[in-house]
């Protein structure tokens, strides 16, 4: 898949920010020596980490050399590894905090992740993570049935993507083996966009990556986002004012380490 787009990304960074507020607002963990953060993108989510907490060291870790550049130039004086959660990060040692806001869904095996990230806490150590949880959303749902229409599936016969989605259940499941600690719970956002094209460009930062990635004519790929953004029309009405409401559902859970 291709690397990230930094710029991009950050067009909604107060939106895409706004669940690391909220996800960090729920640790509990008064004086943390070592916070984690994986998958930290352009380095917001580490940012809010820092105001938290501005006396600790805290590391934020990404597998894209696009974000960690953009990271780095816009907050210079933080800590930020070029790296692949899904690899050896055993050299980074223990930390207080593992922190992880809208990343392990594209990463593998989420399970065998989730352990071995818990195995990086002190003990007292908390887990806080954060995932979009799209499945039944509008904008998910109108991806999948545009790209498996008669006129688009033929380009997407190679679609590849690690991304995977999970019912809160299920993470649950994932973490009950390893703690009886554990905060989880799922809001739904309601992010206000002036039009329907907002939508599709605030996808086409994430979601719809792979997607386009198999769309190599740029004719085509307009093409294919002009009908993901007719389909949307359909899906999200607009409002008395002429806004469009954009209901976005995320999982959140914080695993304490009690041993």
């Amino acid at each position: 898949m291709s690397d990230w787009k930094p710029n991009l990304y950050l067009v909604f960074e107060k939106e895409r920010t706004q669940p690391a507020i909220d996800l960090v607002m729920k640790i509990e963990h008064e004086n943390p020596a070592r916070i984690l953060d994986i998958g930290c993108g352009p380095g917001n989510s580490t940012n809010v980490l820092q105001v938290r907490w501005p006396h600790a060291e805290i590391i934020g870790l990404d597998n894209s050399q696009a974000m960690i550049e953009q990271a780095h130039a816009t907050y210079p004086n933080m800590n930020w590894v070029h790296a692949d959660a899904a690899g050896d990060l055993s050299a980074l040692g223990k930390f207080d905090i593992v922190f992880s806001n809208a990343a392990i869904q594209w990463i593998p095996n989420q399970e065998k992740l989730l352990a071995n990230l818990f195995n990086f806490l002190q003990p007292g150590g908390v887990l806080a993570v954060q995932v979009p949880n799209p499945g039944k959303m509008p904008i998910h749902v109108e991806l999948k049935k545009l790209s498996a229409s008669e006129e688009w599936k033929d380009h997407f016969a190679a679609l590849s993507s690690t991304y995977s989605l999970h019912t809160e259940h299920a993470y649950y499941d994932m973490l009950c083996g390893l703690t009886g600690c554990i905060d989880l719970w799922v809001t739904n956002y309601c992010h206000v966009m002036d039009n329907h094209a907002q939508i599709v460009k605030w996808y086409s930062g994430a979601g719809l990556r792979p997607y386009l990635d198999c769309l190599t004519d740029e004719n085509t790929r307009n093409a294919f986002l002009q009908d993901y953004e007719h389909g949307l029309r359909r899906s999200h009405p607009a409002q008395k004012d002429g806004k469009i409401l954009f209901p976005f559902t995320r999982i959140f859970f914080v695993a304490k380490n009690n041993k």
